[in-house]
């Protein structure tokens, strides 16, 4: 999901030479103004009735932002798929799909699993040209664990899944 636009604008630059640009200097000063502001807790801006609720919505949003850069760097790397570039690694359409089995148990004492495992890509080549498929197998397993009919029974099919 992309980021929306941006609804804020920076309040100076300090590089560049436009009407922006704040002096070396102020911002030195705004600084070291912070600095012993900050190192008493900004008690008198808290304390001053037109101050305190903007230093209180501004800790607020810094809060929010801390909280948000934590869990950006905490996910930042979790989703990403490296190609291989050797026979013994992943390479692009020589990867196999794991196979995918879903139980149901809604019949008392009876479980029925179907599985699905897909064989590798292949393509055919004939005199009408090449066609592409995916090999599949569908297995299914009904096992009765009580009464009359109880044991297992295994039904597979299997075949190839065209593609275009």
């Amino acid at each position: 999901m992309a980021l929306s636009s941006k609804k804020y604008e920076e309040f100076y630059v300090t590089t560049g030479s436009g009407a922006n640009k704040a002096a070396s200097a102020d911002v030195t000063k705004a600084e070291a103004i912070w600095d012993l502001d900050r190192g008493e807790g900004c008690e008198w801006f808290l304390n001053h009735p037109e101050y305190s609720p903007l230093i209180f919505q501004l800790q607020q949003m810094w809060d929010e932002i801390t909280s948000l850069r934590a869990e950006i760097s905490s996910n930042k790397d979790k989703v990403s798929m490296t190609l291989g570039t050797s026979g013994s690694t992943a390479l692009v359409g020589d990867t196999r799909l794991p196979a995918f089995t879903a139980n149901d148990t809604s019949v008392t004492n009876t479980t029925k699993s179907t599985a699905i495992t897909f064989g590798n890509f292949t393509a055919t080549t004939t005199n009408k040209g090449t066609t592409y498929s995916i090999n599949i197998i569908v297995t299914e397993t009904t096992v009765v664990s009580a009464g009359k009919g109880a044991g297992t029974t295994t039904l597979t099919k299997q075949g190839k899944i065209p593609l275009i």
